[in-house]
């Protein structure tokens, strides 16, 4: 009776089986280090990604400020065109105001600008007095300096420019969720990308000021142009929506944030704003302070209209350096918080399911255990009920107590299952340590997969930068041709009308003549660079001997002043399938790379046969040589990357360009070099060619292998 009081007394725990005992003291540290776990990853992982998102954001607005200096220069460059065109100052000095309208009216309508106009030289002072925004800059002005950039025009001095802006400049002020009270219901400035450009007469003098706008207002292609740069198809998650802005003071002037909540699109397609735009709408009152009353630059999550947007804004300045507004880009945070949060959520139901087979492993394990206990402890109680053998009770009422008072008849058999309890314990490390081996090297293939992604991703970012250089490259090729063929035509009528006069200055226009047609080849080898599937001409079997003939013909004249002589050694007596254009632009590229490398009165060696694999012809090799000083060893891995040159006045494009149209053959470059003593460039064409854009597997195959192989695991 007294032992049963005494049993009550006890907490439950000690009163509860060793079965339960046993799994509490196996749980609580699992519990415990799956807590930690879970806390240490959702801390690594929520750390990671801001920091990754904010880089992204600060990267695309950086984009967005590249875009609009580009515009700036580009009408400013435009400007400069129109100054120098002959028939618009001879216009302006006989003073003839219909020719010049007219001139303005297609170079505007040309360029698409929203105002053109010219300011004669006598009434620049009195322009300046009356046009605040040319005030701001009237040193410049009256001294008739050429610049651009972002300028705040008032209606007022609209009424001097064209009237007709002040109506599309005016927008309407929307109530903005968390924006800075104003009293304000409309704005009625307008932001231009401002050009100025004097116009001289043949003396140098100053005869009137050029002056242009593109109206930033309500411009939804340029925040638009942007938008497809930066958020391109797959840069954003399921549901994400990549947008661009720009402010005029606190109010969006030009954006293609949706003025309500979206419907969650699909992140492998460039977003459609279908939604109206959140034209006049304002920034939030925390961003305002921050960039637009302290001038830095705001990175961080942001209340953008109606909803929260990572986003990244930086203020603009005018010609003046005044603060006149801000530039935005971002994306919205919706998604990424939902991958946040399913991840977060995928971890913890891994660790439920491992805590749960835990729990089954050790229920197991402990009644492997307690199975031996309570079968002794049932052959004691028959004992007992039979026998003559009896032990008295101890004070614990648990099946170890009852174990106790049976020890010394239950040695022999105690020690035998002591015996196989360490067996088991054996065997269960072993099982342990080979578990423990295969997630190490698990954990190293893992770390390998990362390593081969992020390798990827390098070439996946290289590959986005080529491309956006392509889309550069052709958008501004136009505007480049076009003012070099009008250099081009005006020297010729220059020549021609000075006549004999010409000689004097004949070493000067056959210098910009030289330049102009430069400006071209470089123009033409970016395209082909960056833009090569375009490139692509008609091929047919070749006579190799015969196109390097042909080519020494086009490069002679600059051999012969160089004092550079060619030896020729052609064996070769397969044909070779190209385009005999693109073969001869990569003999010239060689053969002028020679020159360069080579001294004065030294020779050029040419040579080529035929090409022969395990004794099976497969086309033609035509090998340049030059003496010159060599290839540095350091050098020579990249003498066929983009943009990679030694010399002063080198592009870094010729042997690149000429590397890309041999392996579009299907053939190859070699190079060999002796420091000291010249190199030898040897170029291998297949009889057939096997035309290809690209001879490595694209870094989206590389991926797919990755997340297969990784799926297979």
């Amino acid at each position: 009776m007294s032992s049963i009081k005494r049993q009550a007394k006890r907490p439950w725990y000690m009163r509860s089986s060793i079965r339960i005992k046993i799994l509490g003291l196996s749980i609580a540290p699992l519990a415990l280090t799956l807590a930690t776990l879970i806390g240490m990853t959702s801390y690594w992982v929520t750390s990671y990604s801001t920091d990754l998102l904010d880089r992204k954001v600060r990267a695309d607005l950086s984009v967005a400020e590249g875009i609009l200096n580009i515009l700036e220069q580009q009408d400013l460059s435009n400007l400069k065109q129109l100054s120098l065109s002959q028939q618009l100052r001879e216009s302006v000095l006989r003073q003839q105001p219909a020719r010049i309208s007219q001139q303005l009216y297609n170079f505007k309508m040309l360029h698409q600008l929203d105002f053109v106009r010219i300011i004669p030289a006598t009434k620049l002072s009195e322009r300046v007095l009356k046009e605040p925004s040319l005030g701001q800059i009237a040193s410049q002005v009256l001294a008739g300096n050429a610049n651009a950039g972002l300028q705040l025009i008032g209606p007022e001095e609209l009424t001097f420019i064209d009237p007709q802006l002040i109506d599309q400049v005016r927008i309407k002020l929307l109530n903005t969720p968390m924006a800075q009270p104003t009293d304000r219901n409309f704005e009625s400035r307008g932001m231009f990308i401002r050009a100025l450009h004097p116009i001289t007469n043949d003396n140098g003098e100053l005869i009137g000021l050029l002056d242009s706008g593109r109206l930033l207002n309500r411009n939804n292609n340029f925040v638009d142009e942007i938008r497809d740069l930066v958020y391109r198809p797959g840069t954003l998650p399921e549901g994400g929506l990549g947008t661009v802005t720009l402010f005029l003071d606190d109010v969006r002037i030009s954006t293609n944030v949706p003025n309500k909540a979206m419907p969650s699109p699909s992140g492998m397609e460039l977003v459609e704003v279908s939604a109206p735009r959140a034209v006049g709408t304002r920034v939030s009152k925390e961003v305002y302070q921050k960039v637009l009353t302290k001038g830095e630059s705001w990175v961080d999550r942001a209340f953008v209209v109606n909803d929260w947007y990572i986003s990244a804004y930086n203020p603009v300045e005018d010609l003046a350096g005044k603060r006149i507004g801000m530039l935005y880009t971002g994306f919205l945070e919706q998604p990424y918080k939902e991958i946040h949060n399913q991840t977060l959520l995928n971890l913890i139901l891994a660790f439920a399911v491992v805590a749960f087979i835990s729990v089954f492993l050790v229920l197991r394990s402990t009644g492997l255990i307690t199975h031996p206990i309570r079968r002794i402890h049932s052959v004691v109680q028959a004992v007992k009920a039979g026998k003559r053998q009896r032990i008295g009770m101890m004070d614990t009422q648990d099946e170890f107590s009852e174990l106790a008072e049976q020890f010394d008849t239950m040695l022999d058999l105690l020690e035998e299952r002591n015996r196989q309890i360490q067996q088991a314990a054996e065997v269960l490390e072993h099982k342990v340590q080979s578990r423990t081996q295969s997630l190490q090297d698990k954990t190293r293939e893992l770390e390998e997969h990362i390593r081969l992604l992020q390798a990827t991703r390098a070439q996946l970012i290289t590959k986005e930068k080529l491309a956006a250089l392509g889309e550069l490259t052709a958008g501004i090729a136009h505007e480049i041709n076009n003012p070099a063929a009008v250099i081009l035509g005006n020297m010729d009528l220059l020549q021609a009308s000075l006549g004999e006069n010409s000689a004097e200055v004949e070493e000067e226009i056959e210098l910009i003549v030289q330049q102009v047609y430069r400006i071209r080849a470089l123009v033409n080898n970016l395209l082909q660079y960056s833009r090569p599937g375009e490139y692509t001409q008609s091929m047919s079997p070749l006579n190799i001997n015969q196109v390097v003939e042909d080519t020494l013909l086009l490069v002679r004249h600059t051999l012969e002043k160089q004092n550079l002589e060619v030896k020729l050694s052609l064996h070769a007596k397969s044909s070779a399938e190209a385009n005999v254009q693109q073969l001869q632009q990569v003999f010239v590229n060689l053969v002028m790379n020679a020159a360069n490398a080579s001294q004065s009165f030294k020779n050029i060696h040419i040579r080529s046969h035929d090409w022969y694999e395990d004794q099976v012809l497969k086309g033609v090799v035509v090998e340049v040589e030059d003496s010159g000083m060599g290839i540095a060893d350091e050098i020579l891995p990249h003498i066929f990357d983009p943009f990679f040159t030694t010399r002063d006045n080198g592009t870094g494009l010729g042997l690149s360009v000429s590397y890309g149209i041999i392996r579009r053959y299907g053939g190859d470059i070699r190079v060999h070099s002796v420091l000291g003593q010249g190199s030898t460039f040897s170029v291998y064409l297949l009889q057939k060619a096997r035309y290809n854009d690209s001879d490595h597997a694209t870094a989206e195959q590389l991926l797919a292998t990755l997340s297969e192989a990784q799926r297979k695991r």
